[in-house]
């Protein structure tokens, strides 16, 4: 095996692998931090924004799939990190919706890209399984940071008691879109303005059509798989 061969058997590795290791920190970052960490702590911030930069490196080494999406992927990754960095310098009243807006930016983007590698052809593997649920996660992730974009930009967009006094706190708007995604509906915050209810009633859509149409597609391939290994026999 040449040395060409082996470079591209080691990034087929790693690329397969950051899959899984991104739906790990996506899991850590909706779940496990604000389970662990009081709402608006230092410890909370310092841990969202830690595992945040981790799944933009994550994203984009998975992104590696599509070589002619990396370039743009790792620019708006790169500028993310940055903002998100001088974030901790200036105050929130500066640099939250920037923050927000690169953050919805980078995070869509490598959504799209695992999307294309989710529903493309190809056997029905493990890292493919991974990625389905790693996206199902990613598109909550995004709801949210649109979710509270929304909130910035457009006064009273939001109702509930929930939002006082951790309006600008990720983890209300993770608990809202995935409590919209997965359709609960709990009531207890509310979309008022128009552009949160048509954020949430597509996520709503979204959140209804996904695991039917990511079942229906690892069947689809599944059986063209067997239908491959048929004919050659």
């Amino acid at each position: 095996m040449s040395h060409m061969q082996q470079l591209a058997d080691c990034l087929t590795r790693l690329r397969k692998a950051s899959i899984t290791v991104l739906l790990v920190l996506l899991v850590i970052a909706v779940f496990g931090v604000p389970f662990l960490t009081a709402p608006g702590s230092l410890v909370g911030r310092i841990m969202q924004d830690t595992l945040f930069s981790l799944i933009l490196v994550a994203g984009v080494v998975t992104s590696t799939e599509r070589p002619g999406a990396v370039p743009l992927i790792a620019l708006c990754a790169l500028v993310a990190v940055a903002v998100r960095c001088a974030s901790w310098l200036f105050p929130a009243d500066y640099t939250l919706a920037i923050r927000d807006e690169t953050t919805l930016a980078a995070i869509a983007l490598i959504g799209a890209t695992l999307g294309m590698i989710v529903f493309g052809p190809g056997k029905v593997t493990f890292d493919r399984i991974d990625g389905a649920i790693a996206l199902y996660v990613l598109i909550g992730m995004i709801w949210a940071y649109a979710y509270q974009l929304v909130n910035l930009r457009v006064p009273h967009a939001f109702a509930g008691a929930a939002l006082d006094p951790n309006s600008e706190n990720p983890s209300t708007w993770l608990y809202f879109s995935f409590v919209t995604l997965t359709t609960a509906g709990y009531g207890d915050i509310v979309p008022v303005a128009r552009q949160a209810r048509s954020l949430a009633n597509l996520e709503g859509l979204i959140g209804q059509l996904y695991p039917a149409i990511v079942l229906a597609r690892l069947v689809s391939l599944h059986l063209a798989g067997d239908d491959s290994r048929t004919d050659k026999t």
